[in-house]
C-alpha cells in the first residue's frame, strides 16, 4: 500500500540574484562574501522575524515558506528595501540585486522539502518580477490588497509551463511616491497592446532609450526615416524577445549592451544591414535572449554593442548617422 502524500497550504517565497553568473565571473570570492552578508544580516533576519522557514538555498537563491501570506509579502518588502539601502553606496558592479517572486497555494510534502504547482508559480512570479522588486500571484494579491500598504501594479495573465490556465500576476510598488496612482491599473485593450508592440516611422525620427519595457515581440519600420533604439537599460522579460525590423529608404540602429544574448538574421537589397554578430561575446548566459530578423530595402541597419554612457560609432553610414535628427 503506497504512502500518503501529504499537503498543505502555504504562502512560498523565491528568490533569484540578478546576473549572478557576471558577477562570480568577474570577482567569484568578492560576490560570495557580500552576498553571504546580505544574507546574515538582512535576508535570514527578516525572515525569522515574519515566522518564515528556509526549505532550499539553492546558490543564489532561496525558497522560503511562510504560514501566512501576510507575513510572507511583508518580509519580502522589507528585504528588497533593506537590500536597495545596502546597495546605495556600493559600486555598480558590486552591487547584489534580488528579484523575488511569492505565491500562496497547495504543496507536497516531502520530509523538509516541498514541491508541485505552489512552488513552480512562485519561481515564475520572481523570474517575471524586475531588478529589486517583487511579483506575486493573483491570490495572493488578493489575500492581501486590503491588508497591506504596498499598491500594486496588474501585469496581467502569465503562461507557466505544465499549469494548464494563466495565473495572474502583479507587481508590489514599493515606492510609496507612487503608490495611490499605479494600484491595480485595468489591462490594456488588445488594439491597445497592438500598437504597443509596434513602432513606425514615416519621414520622421524617433528615439527609445532609458527605462523601458520591451514587448516580447516587436515590430520595428521605417520608410524615410530614422529610429534608434537603445537597449542598455531596458527590461526584458525572460526568455526570447523578438524584435523584427524593416528599413526602407531610411535608417535604424540598435544598440545593446554587453552582457545580453543577442541573434540577428536579416538580408539587404541595395541596402546595408550590419553588427549581426553583436552582443555575443561577453553575453550573461542568464541574459534574456534578443532576436533580430528583418530586412533594409534601399536603407540601413546598424546593431552595435556598447557598455552605458558609449554612444553609437560616429562613422556609420548616412542613413544611420542621421537617425533622430529628421
Amino acid at each position: 500500500m503506497s504512502e500518503k502524500i501529504e499537503r498543505r497550504l502555504a504562502a512560498i517565497l523565491s528568490t533569484d540574484v540578478v546576473g549572478y553568473t557576471r558577477l562570480m565571473h568577474a570577482d567569484e570570492e568578492g560576490t560570495l562574501e557580500r552576498f553571504r552578508l546580505h544574507h546574515s544580516e538582512l535576508i535570514e533576519p527578516r525572515i525569522n522575524e515574519h515566522k518564515g522557514r528556509i526549505v532550499k538555498l539553492l546558490g543564489d537563491g532561496l525558497f522560503v515558506e511562510f504560514t501566512s501570506v501576510l507575513d510572507a509579502v511583508r518580509c519580502a518588502t522589507e528585504i528588497q528595501r533593506g537590500m536597495a539601502a545596502r546597495n546605495a553606496d556600493a559600486r555598480e558592479d558590486e552591487r547584489i540585486i534580488l528579484r523575488i517572486g511569492i505565491n500562496l497555494g497547495d504543496v507536497i510534502v516531502e520530509g523538509d522539502d516541498i514541491h508541485g504547482d505552489g512552488v513552480n508559480v512562485a519561481t515564475r512570479m520572481q523570474e517575471i518580477a524586475r531588478p529589486g522588486e517583487i511579483s506575486v500571484s493573483g491570490v495572493v494579491y488578493d489575500s492581501v490588497r486590503d491588508k497591506l500598504a504596498p499598491a500594486f501594479e496588474n501585469l496581467g495573465p502569465q503562461h507557466i509551463k505544465n499549469i494548464a490556465e494563466p495565473v495572474r500576476a502583479y507587481r508590489v510598488i514599493l515606492d510609496p511616491e507612487a503608490a495611490g496612482a499605479r494600484e491595480a491599473p485595468r489591462a490594456a485593450s488588445p488594439a491597445k497592446a497592438r500598437s504597443a508592440e509596434r513602432l513606425l516611422v514615416v519621414m520622421s525620427g524617433v528615439q527609445r532609450q532609458g527605462s523601458w519595457r520591451v514587448a516580447k515581440k516587436l515590430r520595428v519600420i521605417a520608410v524615410m526615416g530614422g529610429i534608434d533604439l537603445d537597449f542598455r537599460d531596458a527590461e526584458f522579460g525572460p526568455g526570447v524577445t523578438e524584435v523584427h525590423v524593416t528599413s526602407v529608404m531610411g535608417g535604424i540602429a540598435i544598440i545593446v549592451p554587453p552582457h545580453l544574448q543577442v541573434e540577428c538574421e536579416g538580408a539587404s537589397i541595395m541596402g546595408m544591414f550590419e553588427g549581426m554578430a553583436q552582443g555575443t561575446s561577453q553575453w550573461d548566459p542568464e541574459a534574456p535572449l534578443l532576436r533580430i530578423t528583418g530586412s533594409a530595402i534601399m536603407g540601413a541597419l546598424e546593431i552595435a554593442t556598447r557598455a552605458p554612457g558609449e554612444t553609437m560609432k560616429a562613422d556609420s553610414g548616412a542613413h544611420v548617422g542621421q537617425i533622430g535628427h529628421h
